[in-house]
């Protein structure tokens, strides 16, 4: 009998022990994990994230864009994303929750071990949120065109408010003071890999064409002036506003000069076309016939013997200088 009972009990606490899992994955798939305070902060004024003085057509340009109600779209690594009504802007806030120290672990701090790992920890997070507000200002004030970004605010503002109305995956409104938050504004694009395939599609090759001449074109231009997209992961990053690329992703730039060397930004070039060829092989050989010819013209007869560095998740390493 206690055999029994032992095993009756175990087998409530797996139960409940699932049903919590359960209800918890139910609550992140229809909330995407969202909340207002995991877009807040209590950062402090960083003079390093500070922008340049808005002209007044940029802040006319601001205002306009914000003068409407902004609707969830979707979730990166690292912020949450809504789209504007009018579909021409999109507005991402920081997952701060991914940039914080587990809670829980406070409660075990007192031992010196555990207290030195949740130190560890908050640098390490602390690095990598200060790798993204870097990697953001740079699209900002370097790269505005390459990422159509219109406006980055990362200190927060005393003397800038601005109220908007966000409605997140359930439909619930929340409205939220701008000036208070650290946020991206960047025009909407279309998706590279769909726009290629909706351009052929209707018989339009020789546009898909220039849009593959106009990707290099721009990566050639950030690589000699020393920029860098860490992440490689190009098709879901990229994509078409107005007929020419732009990086949608945003938050691994780096910036340094090894960039500027043909060692270094041939392999990057390489690299970051790769899994693009790959996939214009299968679907669009004449695609990936133009954009190998491209690539043959900038990288010599090396291009032949180069093969892609194996990066985990598709990043990169390149440091910021």
């Amino acid at each position: 009998m206690k055999i029994y009972s032992f095993v009756k009990k175990c087998t409530l606490v797996l139960i409940c022990a699932a049903i919590v899992y359960g209800l918890g994955r139910l609550y992140f798939a229809v909330t995407a994990g969202f909340t207002i305070g995991n877009i807040t902060s209590t950062l402090a004024y960083d003079p390093h994230w500070d922008t340049h003085a808005l002209s007044s057509d940029e802040k006319h340009a601001i205002e306009q864009a914000l003068n409407q109600e902004y609707v969830y779209l979707g979730r990166g690594c690292q912020a949450y994303v809504f789209a504007s009504l009018d579909g021409n802007y999109v507005i991402k806030f920081f997952k701060y929750q991914r940039f914080r120290t587990q809670r829980w672990i406070d409660l075990f701090t007192f031992l010196p071990s555990v207290n030195a790992y949740q130190q560890e920890k908050a640098i390490e997070k602390q690095t990598k949120l200060h790798k993204v507000f870097r990697s953001w200002k740079i699209a900002y004030e370097y790269l505005k065109e390459q990422t159509g970004v219109v406006f980055v605010h990362l200190n927060k503002s005393t003397d800038w408010s601005k109220q908007i109305v966000i409605r997140d995956k359930l439909g619930l409104t929340h409205q939220l003071d701008l000036g208070q938050m650290e946020f991206l504004l960047q025009r909407r694009a279309n998706m590279l890999c769909p726009t290629l395939e909706a351009m052929m599609n209707e018989g339009q090759e020789k546009q898909s064409y220039d849009v593959l001449d106009r990707l290099v074109a721009m990566l050639l231009s950030e690589y000699a002036h020393g920029f860098a997209d860490n992440d490689h992961a190009l098709m879901q990053n990229t994509g078409v506003l107005d007929g020419n690329p732009i990086h949608i992703d945003v938050g691994q730039f780096i910036y340094n000069d090894i960039v500027k060397s043909p060692k270094i930004y041939q392999q990057e070039l390489y690299d970051k076309t790769y899994k693009l060829r790959q996939w214009l092989e299968q679907r669009y050989p004449e695609l990936a016939y133009h954009l190998k010819a491209r690539l043959l013209a900038i990288l010599g007869i090396d291009y032949f013997y180069m093969g892609p560095y194996v990066h985990k998740g598709d990043v990169a390493k390149i440091p910021h200088q």
